[in-house]
């Protein structure tokens, strides 16, 4: 029987017509192994072998051109498909104004069904901006639109963050919040940061326009075993239950890990995690949740 994948977060990179000032080996993130990426990468790339089937994906912003992030949507819809959703870059500390304007542009884009500011170690200073949280009402306004969200939810800063985090998101509650990356869990299962996370994912999860991905592990151990991706998934899949929870890829950056898109998945499906999960509930995780969850803007 064939699994049915749509992957809600992938990059695709253009080197040439991009600006991507985080990919060049003179800027940061200094990662030793930065060149394993440091090339275009296509939809031609996404190929997955016999028993299955990639039905579509969401792009993530790379940092194409942040100062005018429709050019990446111009570069995505001209390479891709009917099944291919796209996720814009935003500043969320731009005056209301400047903001409404860029939001206006983007969302005329048919593939667009949400943003991402990247918060990380600046989220305190970003939540805490008057302009953050005049445009956050503005992308509530929006139906369906999606507003992807990353930082770490194991650092000792998260507990001055998750005040304002937890605020922003009862405020806005017409938008849809993704948590990218499982919330950058820990190495060590069972330590006082694991303990720090988990408990940051149970309370994100007690708002119902809050959903998490499990992807990215690659980012925080590129020699993660199997038995600890379960760990995370198995969690965020009982704090978020079967209708919140996605897989993706993180696609190219999971090839620090993997040597291929398809051996990411191979590994995922052999995974305790995916083995322990019944029909209805893979299928939920693979593919029929990004496919709700990532629906076009209306």
């Amino acid at each position: 029987m064939t699994v049915k994948i749509i992957d809600p977060h992938i990059h695709l990179f253009s080197r040439k017509t991009g600006d991507y000032h985080w990919l060049k080996s003179d800027n940061p993130p200094f990662w030793s192994d930065k060149k394993i990426i440091q090339r275009d990468f296509t939809p031609h790339d996404l190929t997955l072998s016999k028993g299955m089937m990639l039905e579509g994906f969401v792009h993530i912003e790379a940092g194409f051109d942040n100062n005018k992030p429709w050019r990446e949507l111009d570069y995505i819809e001209e390479l891709s498909s009917e099944n291919a959703r796209t996720i814009a870059a935003i500043n969320l500390v731009d005056s209301p104004a400047d903001f409404k304007i860029k939001l206006a542009k983007v969302l005329s884009y048919s593939s667009l069904v949400g943003v991402r500011h990247i918060l990380d170690e600046q989220a305190l200073s970003i939540l805490s901006e008057p302009n953050t949280q005049a445009n956050f009402s503005q992308l509530n306004e929006i139906a369906h639109l999606i507003f992807e969200l990353q930082l770490p939810l194991a650092e000792e800063s998260s507990n001055e963050v998750m005040p304002l985090l937890t605020k922003t998101i009862a405020d806005n509650n017409q938008l849809s919040f993704i948590i990218n990356h499982a919330g950058f869990p820990p190495r060590v299962s069972q330590s006082q940061q694991w303990r720090l996370w988990q408990k940051n994912i149970t309370a994100l999860a007690q708002y119902p326009n809050v959903f998490i991905k499990c992807s990215g592990m690659e980012m925080i151990d590129r020699q993660y075993s199997l038995a600890w991706f379960s760990d995370v998934a198995n969690f965020c899949l009982l704090s978020f239950s079967q209708y919140r929870t996605m897989l993706a890829s993180n696609f190219p950056l999971c090839l620090f890990s993997k040597e291929s898109y398809n051996a990411y998945w191979q590994e995922i499906l052999a995974s305790n995690f995916i083995k322990q999960l019944d029909t209805k509930e893979k299928s939920a995780l693979l593919y029929h949740n990004a496919l709700r969850i990532y629906q076009r803007v209306t």
